[in-house]
């Protein structure tokens, strides 16, 4: 055990010089996180295998896609190790995923060689030279670790609307999850594209060019596109999809009602010139679990369009606050300098991994998931890590180790909490008490000592592996 842990250590090591030597500046105060890298790539894979026969195409390419990635993660890790090479530059050893992508593509899934090859080798130019091109953009924003897995999520993306949209251009979607896939793929290119316009051309920096050419993209391309493809009005369908249910109205008000008190939160903070604490933070980890739980139980349909919508937003109003766009650009700096967290640079990225950590069993593309998987990310973040920062801040004496903030107590909440609201959930009849239930009791237990040890980011890291461990 002395021997791999040591070995482990030199490994991470050389990828750290390594980075450092190419100029490639890694998140201060944090280890390398490798074993973050290829888990949404083992995520992907464990999706597939669950699903039976009958699953849908998209399913089976992100699960390929998914072989591809964690390929990706172990060849840049070791051809980072490497001594004296250019990161940012394209290797030969990257070749390696984009064949095994490709043959998986050709032999699986039934695409043709030209599809294939182009697909697998984008995934595996974005699955590994992406990652040092990723975090040379935004330096000391993120762990090798982070970045890889934030690359890989983006990659699983692109795969999805690659499958799903064409498909959808031939057979227009018939049921309401698809015609929300279709509307959150769509309404994700475009925030994608806002954002690229604005980070490539300048001139797109200016108030009047911004707001020109977003309501643009908006109107001309986005709002067509939707059109053709569902072949129906998209605002149309969404205004009879809201109100044709009465539990649907009543899930929107009240989601309202938990939107108004965190945007009170948020303006408190914000007119009183008040840093936020760690308690203050965790009341959004609430919110958000009032806002999960009752939308996984009664509507997930719902939930899934709204969690579209709402990234759409985030990723739009982190722009405009990124760039400094007035009216709201200052407020949302305001907003960002009062919350934000040690381990956030240039960009806020600690809320939008907790909206992704929380929202990403819903992303994934099936409908055989249980609702224990699905509250994967609310568990182990909007409950546990809420719990453990809490009593931890509070109550917290006895610490793991010196050079942690984490402490014995907050670990023990974590715990508790999590475990509660599982055997809760059980006694009220919406979970089972099967081998899914006692593998959640025990990964509970597992992950919430990894929440007091690890130094990555929580809202990223521990809803995945969480997902991964409900999985196997």
């Amino acid at each position: 055990m002395e021997f791999c842990i040591k070995n482990y250590v030199h490994f991470e090591g050389e990828i750290l010089q390594s980075l450092k030597d190419n100029g490639v500046e890694h998140r201060i105060k944090a280890s390398s996180g490798l074993w973050l890298g290829p888990l949404v790539g083992l995520s992907a894979i464990l999706t597939l295998l669950q699903e039976d026969a009958s699953y849908s195409e998209i399913c089976l390419i992100v699960g390929l896609t998914g072989i591809g990635l964690v390929v990706s993660s172990i060849c840049l890790y070791l051809r980072l190790a490497i001594e004296k090479i250019t990161v940012r530059d394209f290797q030969v050893a990257y070749f390696l995923p984009a064949i095994i992508t490709s043959l998986s593509y050709l032999l699986v899934a039934n695409k043709g060689l030209l599809v294939s090859t182009t697909w697998g080798l984008g995934v595996a130019t974005l699955g590994t030279w992406g990652v040092p091109q990723l975090m040379s953009t935004f330096p000391r924003c993120f762990t090798i670790g982070e970045a890889t897995a934030v690359m890989h999520a983006c990659v699983l993306f692109l795969i999805s609307v690659a499958t799903n949209l064409p498909l959808r251009y031939h057979l227009p979607p018939i049921h309401d999850e698809d015609i929300a896939t279709v509307l959150i793929q769509i309404a994700m290119l475009y925030a994608i594209s806002v954002c690229l316009i604005s980070g490539y051309f300048p001139i797109f920096h200016m108030t009047k060019n911004f707001y020109a050419i977003t309501v643009s993209l908006l109107l001309i391309v986005v709002l067509p596109l939707m059109y053709v493809l569902l072949d129906q009005n998209p605002v149309t369908w969404m205004f009879y999809f809201i109100l044709g249910e009465t539990n649907k109205i009543i899930l929107i008000l009240y989601w309202t009602i938990c939107l108004s008190l965190s945007v009170a939160v948020l303006m408190y903070q914000v007119l009183l010139k008040l840093q936020a604490t760690t308690a203050t933070r965790k009341v959004f980890h609430v919110l958000a679990v009032l806002v999960y739980i009752p939308g996984l139980l009664y509507d997930r349909v719902l939930l899934y369009l709204a969690s579209g919508v709402i990234i759409v937003l985030f990723i739009l109003l982190e722009l405009l606050r990124y760039l400094r766009i007035p009216p709201m650009g200052g407020m949302l700096q305001q907003g960002f300098s009062a919350f934000v967290d040690e381990k956030d640079s240039s960009i806020s990225l600690t809320p939008l991994y907790l909206f992704c950590g929380l929202s990403f069993p819903l992303w994934m593309p099936t409908n055989n998931l249980s609702l224990l998987v699905m509250l994967s990310g609310v568990l182990i973040i909007g409950v546990g890590d809420t719990a453990a920062s809490c009593v931890g801040s509070r109550w917290g004496s006895r610490k793991w180790a010196a050079d942690l903030d984490k402490s014995v107590e907050g670990t023990i909440a974590c715990i508790l909490s999590q475990v509660g609201l599982i055997c809760l959930l059980a006694f009220m009849g919406h979970v089972g008490t099967g081998p899914l239930f006692v593998r959640s009791l025990v990964a509970s237990v597992a992950l919430s000592f990894v929440e007091a040890r690890t130094n990555q980011v929580d809202n990223l890291a521990l809803p995945l592996l969480m997902y991964v461990c409900l999985m196997v």
